[in-house]
């Protein structure tokens, strides 16, 4: 291979500039196939890497997507639970309310019965035994 120079003056002196439209071809001629085949292949390696960016980008947003609607969906289903506990846990105490005042009293109910019992005994009429327990229910 040979490097071709021009020879060029200016004011200063003679300068020698390297020829580039030479060395171009001597490139090209050397180098030339093995050239546009490396920038074939760098360019269709550029070109997977900008769609695989562009499908991870979008896998990504996708991904965020499901990362909220599955946010939403438990914060609804807490939501739903603790509504459900609430409402349960009123039942439960309205339910043992109720049975706290329907309850009958135990000394109440013996009492009662102590006085029946001894109101038999003395030979009271049924009369007096109804007016003795509408007595005992206004207590």
């Amino acid at each position: 291979t040979r490097i071709i120079w021009k020879n060029q003056k200016n004011d200063t002196g003679a300068s020698l500039e390297l020829d580039q439209q030479g060395v171009n071809r001597i490139r090209d001629i050397v180098f030339g196939p093995q050239m546009r085949e490396y920038e074939q292949r760098f360019q269709q390696i550029k070109n997977d890497l900008e769609r695989m960016q562009q499908e991870m980008e979008r896998l990504t947003d996708k991904l965020i997507d499901q990362d909220a609607e599955q946010l939403k969906k438990m914060q609804a289903l807490q939501q739903d639970m603790r509504k459900n506990d609430d409402s349960l846990r009123n039942e439960l105490r309205e339910s043992a309310q109720k049975l706290t005042d329907e309850k009958v009293d135990r000394m109440t109910l013996a009492e009662m019965f102590i006085e029946l019992g001894n109101n038999i005994k003395n030979g009271g009429s049924l009369q007096d035994l109804i007016g003795l327990l509408a007595q005992d229910n206004e207590k």
